[in-house]
């Protein structure tokens, strides 16, 4: 949190910023930069007085998408706008990344390793904590002490990268298969041996972390039943299993779910006992959906699943500026999220992306607009619904369906095909 005070003390302008430490102190540096138009231009400042603070600890991103991952630039970039947006965590798990699943042993090969410490870098430049997911459930004897003993390694390479928090993933483990016979004999088979065998190893980690890396933010589980809905044997077992410091990620109730209610989420922290709630939201992620892109607003989700989570974190798409649009009114509400004003955010972000354009701005509202549907809401086409809902309008007078079309598109031409 901060404050943020602009007027005149003993005759003189002043313009006062304090923080809650030096989160804080950038965060107001983010909302003044905001009351002088962000740098283009603004000369004069308002007389305002102004104490903010988060209404979700930890607020950020996955970049977590099945397709081609972000290259350094994209992400250098992403991080600048999380800065700006006072975004504080960035979790690196790209779905079709090897060396965080299949081949999780090997280290990455030099020219990642220096990806990694260029965003660690610019991460740490925006107070924004960068985070790294492993998935080594599908490559893992879980009863063995070496594999844990590597698996340790692995976090130890990667916080010397620059990572400072760390999530295992269990997402698509098995009940049934082993990847050794001694796990077989040591936890059994079924959701309760699954669970034990997965607090088995996130409490290795977790102590691990605790002992070698102190400053280290808590322990992370992305568990085999992340969506469902109450108590099952899997979560009461993972749940007892685990350290009681270890943080629990869902996606809410369904995997994109159309909504997330408060209750909801008491019932995942009755189902996970102590264990703090990640909210790992499946929006505005598109690879089900390649030939979208989902450019609305950040709706459905009730202020209590903001205040009651740990972190809230919005899975991008694989398009990383346009994921923007929505990450923006993500992080606005996770900061606030009772006063949080879907529409108000989401034109917000356009001129974000915008960058002061005014064409831009025209036709990003253009874009998203017609971009905006998806799981949690089918309000799109602002600019094209009435030509759908009134073709006799527009055959009435075809010169002003291709003068709009023209400025939808900002095509050279139209032609009229009857």
């Amino acid at each position: 949190g901060y404050r943020l005070a602009v007027g005149r003390v003993d005759g003189r302008d002043t313009v006062a910023l304090a923080g809650a430490g030096e989160d804080g102190l950038f965060h107001a540096a983010q909302s003044l930069r905001q009351l002088t138009g962000g740098g283009r231009g603004a000369r004069t400042l308002p007389g305002v007085v102004i104490r903010d603070w988060p209404g979700t600890a930890v607020r950020g991103l996955t970049e977590g998408f099945y397709g081609t991952p972000w290259t350094r630039a994209q992400r250098l970039a992403q991080l600048d706008f999380m800065g700006r947006t006072k975004q504080n965590r960035y979790l690196y798990a790209p779905g079709d990344d090897l060396y965080r699943q299949a081949r999780w042993r090997e280290p990455y090969p030099a020219d990642q390793r220096a990806d990694f410490r260029a965003l660690a870098a610019r991460a740490k430049a925006n107070h924004v904590t960068l985070a790294w997911a492993v998935s080594p459930g599908q490559a893992m004897c879980m009863s063995s002490d070496k594999d844990i003993k590597d698996l340790n390694r692995k976090i130890d390479a990667m916080w010397a990268l620059g990572v400072r928090a760390f999530q295992l993933q269990f997402q698509d483990v098995s009940y049934s298969e082993w990847h050794c016979e001694r796990d077989a004999g040591t936890f059994g088979t079924g959701p309760k041996a699954a669970a034990k065998a997965q607090a088995r190893v996130a409490d290795a980690v977790a102590a691990h972390l605790a002992a070698r890396h102190p400053a280290a933010e808590p322990l992370s589980v992305m568990p085999t039943e992340y969506f469902q809905d109450g108590t099952t044997a899997y979560r009461a077992a993972l749940s007892a299993g685990l350290d009681r410091r270890t943080e629990v990620a869902w996606t809410g109730v369904g995997v994109v779910p159309k909504t997330i209610t408060g209750r909801e989420l008491a019932g995942a922290h009755d189902a996970f006992g102590p264990h703090p709630l990640v909210t790992m939201d499946n929006y505005p992620v598109n690879d089900f959906a390649q030939d979208r892109v989902f450019l609305g607003p950040y709706t459905g989700r009730q202020p209590a699943v903001a205040t009651g989570s740990a972190a809230l974190l919005g899975n991008a798409m694989e398009q990383p500026a346009a994921s923007r649009i929505p990450l923006f009114t993500a992080a606005d509400y996770a900061w606030n999220p009772r006063n949080y004003r879907p529409h108000a955010s989401w034109l917000a972000a356009i001129d974000d992306l915008a960058g002061g354009d005014a064409s831009a701005r025209g036709a990003l509202r253009a874009l998203a607009g017609n971009e905006a549907s998806s799981v949690l809401g089918a309000r799109e086409s602002a600019y094209l619904r009435p030509l759908i809902d009134g073709p006799s309008v527009w055959l009435r007078n075809p010169s002003a369906f291709i003068d709009v079309s023209m400025k939808i598109c900002s095509c050279r031409s139209v032609r009229l095909v009857r």
